[in-house]
């Protein structure tokens, strides 16, 4: 009980000090993964090399049709037998 009153009460100091230590040994990693591990090699080489040739995949399996919807078209108009006009109930006056 007497420890306890004298420490102070302060909570956000273990976490600065959690963020503090996690973030330099994560730093520290990344700094030595950096000096062990190689370099990356350039996306694309400035020049092809003949014995490495390009490898082209041609598949059987064809894609579905090409849908074309024509939206320059108006939409087709209802004739006089299919407009239904809804009346509510509430408005028998």
């Amino acid at each position: 009980m007497l420890m306890r009153a004298s420490q102070p009460t302060d909570a956000a100091l273990p976490l600065r000090g959690y963020f503090l230590s996690v973030g330099g040994a994560l730093a520290c990693l990344l700094l030595l993964a950096s000096w062990v591990l190689p370099a990356q090699l350039p996306a694309h080489p400035a020049e092809m090399d003949p014995a490495r040739l390009p490898i082209r995949i041609h598949s059987d399996v064809k894609p579905p049709e090409r849908v074309v919807i024509d939206t320059s078209q108006s939409l087709p108009g209802l004739s006089d037998k299919e407009i239904v006009v809804a009346r509510s109930p509430a408005a028998r006056d």
